[in-house]
């Protein structure tokens, strides 16, 4: 199917999705985000077609953000960090949206790669308050390492959710989840920092949910102490096998919050369905 024609395939699905059907949606949104999550082109390659191709779609959803989940360029150097980063700016030059970022294990890999970063972007954690909501984005790759959370970004974090503002709710981004079982590269030592540390003071201050790439695959989401975790990393050209089984592909989620509640769907390039029906490995991983 050609681009023009796709996208007004994609454009109806859109029409259909957000006025004409409310499963696993609010009435109404009082914030709208796209999130997407590791759109990093192959490694010999300078293309990311999913991403690109997408970019008219979620200009056209109107969110009032989008927030790329980290691995956004190939990185590991194979190629001039300096120009992936020209390029995939490029890319996002065209998103309307306000655009924020977390660094995946892609992004930042080495001391040199973290200057770029640094100078390029600034803070590798941060947080914002968009439309009465509070956004944390959090490195959890810190020191090479798959899921790590230093203790200077846990007092970071602590001081940040203990500002005493009206929120009406707060979401957290990173890129490597470390509350599943499948995280067979995070430390027991970061895995065990989280649910002693962070998920507390996490649960403590009322977080609604957190995000998380780094597996090319939406699922399987969790609840843990009332908040909702979240794996979604489709944005790229290499989809996990076993999730392209079970019906799966490329994918971003449109998250919309009103008050203390808020909705997930996930968007593919022919539908949009709620995240509790896209969680096709629910039963399969943990």
């Amino acid at each position: 199917m050609g681009g023009p024609r796709r996208k007004k395939l994609f454009l109806f699905f859109i029409a259909i999705s957000l006025f004409g059907w409310t499963s696993g949606r609010l009435a109404a949104s009082d914030l709208k985000l796209v999130v997407i999550g590791d759109t990093s082109p192959e490694f010999f390659s300078r293309k990311s077609p999913f991403f690109k191709e997408m970019i008219d779609q979620i200009n056209e959803l109107q969110p009032d953000a989008v927030i790329h989940l980290g691995d956004m360029i190939a990185g590991y150097g194979l190629r001039r960090t300096e120009k992936q980063w020209d390029e995939f700016d490029q890319l996002v030059s065209t998103i309307k949206a306000p655009f924020f970022r977390v660094p995946g294990n892609h992004d930042i890999y080495s001391q040199k790669s973290l200057e770029i970063y640094q100078r390029r972007y600034g803070p590798t954690y941060y947080s914002v308050d968009l439309r009465g909501y509070h956004l944390i984005f959090l490195w959890n790759v810190e020191e090479n390492r798959l899921g790590h959370l230093s203790r200077q970004q846990y007092n970071w974090l602590k001081a940040d959710l203990g500002k005493s503002t009206e929120r009406s709710g707060t979401f957290v981004f990173l890129h490597v989840p470390n509350w599943t079982k499948t995280s067979k590269y995070v430390l027991p030592f970061d895995k065990d920092f989280w649910f002693n540390k962070v998920q507390p003071l996490l649960r403590e201050n009322k977080v609604l949910a957190v995000f998380a790439g780094h597996y090319h695959r939406f699922g399987p989401t969790r609840e843990i102490e009332g908040i909702k975790y979240y794996i979604s990393g489709g944005g790229g050209p290499r989809i996990n096998n076993l999730y392209v089984q079970h019906g799966g592909g490329n994918h971003f989620l449109l998250v919309e919050a009103s008050g203390n509640q808020f909705s997930v769907r996930v968007v593919f390039r022919d539908r949009i369905i709620s995240a509790e029906e896209a969680d096709v490995l629910k039963d399969v991983l943990r």
